[in-house]
């Protein structure tokens, strides 16, 4: 394995961990706990935001611990690039035709934070899913 195959993981649970906590600080600090425009099945662009960064965390975590427990390494990957699509698209269609009645024209700097890091995470786990299929030796371990 090379040694830059362990550095796709981590570049790439960095990235989601900056979408992750953009969300969290919008959610708690930055005032979108309260917008809910509308709602399906008790789902609010409010708690998208939250779910979002839970999402964020739980997976950057995964990501990192998958150094470890190399068998986690896939699962790991996939829902990191998931995020970073599902967290991209959300963000398009806000821009564009609204999700969940949440329309954002605004540019802010967590919003160019969040869209560099979904997309540096979508490169990252991308490429080391597409690379060549061996797993990754665990961390600290002779093989």
């Amino acid at each position: 394995m090379t040694p830059r195959r362990p550095l796709l993981l981590l570049l790439g649970g960095a990235s989601v961990l900056v979408s992750g906590y953009v969300h969290y600080y919008l959610y708690f600090k930055g005032g979108y706990r309260d917008i809910a425009p509308d709602s399906f099945a008790g789902f609010t662009i409010s708690r998208a935001f939250a779910i979002n960064a839970i999402a964020g965390f739980v997976i950057a975590w995964a990501l990192v611990v998958s150094l470890r427990f190399p068998k986690l390494a896939v699962p790991a990957a996939l829902a990191g690039a998931g995020f970073a699509v599902a967290t991209l698209g959300a963000y398009l269609l806000t821009r564009t035709v609204g999700i969940l009645g949440f329309e954002d024209a605004q540019l802010t700097t967590e919003a160019v934070v969040a869209f560099v890091a979904e997309l540096i995470a979508l490169v990252a786990l991308g490429s080391w899913l597409l690379g060549p299929r061996t797993l990754p030796r665990p961390v600290g371990r002779a093989a």
